[in-house]
């Protein structure tokens, strides 16, 4: 099992994102004029972010790649951060801006975000050196928390409005669900990270189990939610 994470584990967490973008390429047409189409190009953008980060592995296949790592970009840490833990948190965050109706949710999300770009961009100047080697946790969890406060947010408006009757008809439930549970899951593994550096394979492992799940779990519920949808309208502005 052990080898065959090793073996397998960009193969497969690629492999469960382009199930997702296979779906929502196939239901373009579907949600053509709503929100849910700024939502697969998210799908898009984060199977392009794991292609890119891939390229760790051209690594001693062709002396042209030898200037890549021979400088700073050699590991993949920047990108993730960048692309992953920044990007991908603040396009989260239009999207469910897109979505929700309520002007004061509307306003708290959009706060959020601003208070989040903001930090995330102090935080990694001010640890600029630490930014081609390393993740870091603070911006890690302050996108959970953008990430919880989209989600929540869409409940609460659920839940306040008739929509939470026929809640399983809309794509954006199941996008927050999906993204409330990896979320919610992945952003306390952060405190642990140090392991990773240790070398301790038995958490690393484990760790490379729960991502595999969560990913897996998470696609699947883009998948879903692309098919047994029905197309809504952007919100009408009061």
């Amino acid at each position: 099992m052990e080898h065959f994470l090793h073996q397998n584990y960009s193969f497969l967490t690629k492999f469960f994102i382009l199930i997702a973008v296979v779906s929502g390429i196939v239901s373009y047409r579907k949600y053509k004029g709503t929100p849910a189409i700024f939502f697969i190009k998210i799908v898009l953008f984060l199977f392009s972010i794991e292609v890119i980060g891939s390229y760790y592995k051209l690594k001693g296949l062709h002396n042209f790649f030898d200037p890549i790592f021979s400088s700073v970009f050699k590991k993949n840490f920047w990108w993730y951060t960048l692309a992953f833990d920044v990007i991908v948190i603040v396009l989260f965050s239009v999207l469910f801006q897109k979505v929700i109706a309520n002007k004061k949710f509307k306003k708290i999300l959009k706060f959020t975000t601003y208070c989040f770009i903001l930090f995330s961009s102090i935080h990694i100047f001010y640890n600029r050196d630490l930014f081609f080697i390393q993740f870091f946790p603070m911006i890690q969890i302050a996108g959970a928390f953008v990430i919880l406060s989209c989600s929540i947010l869409y409940f609460m408006e659920l839940l306040l409005t008739n929509k939470i009757l026929e809640f399983y008809k809309f794509i954006y439930f199941y996008i927050a669900i999906a993204i409330f549970i990896w979320w919610l899951v992945i952003t306390p593994l952060t405190f642990y990270d140090v392991y990773m550096v240790n070398s301790d394979w038995e958490y690393i492992f484990l760790k490379w189990q729960i991502y595999l799940t969560l990913n897996f779990v998470m696609y699947m519920l883009f998948a879903i939610g692309f098919f047994v949808s029905k197309p809504q309208n952007l919100p009408k502005k009061k």
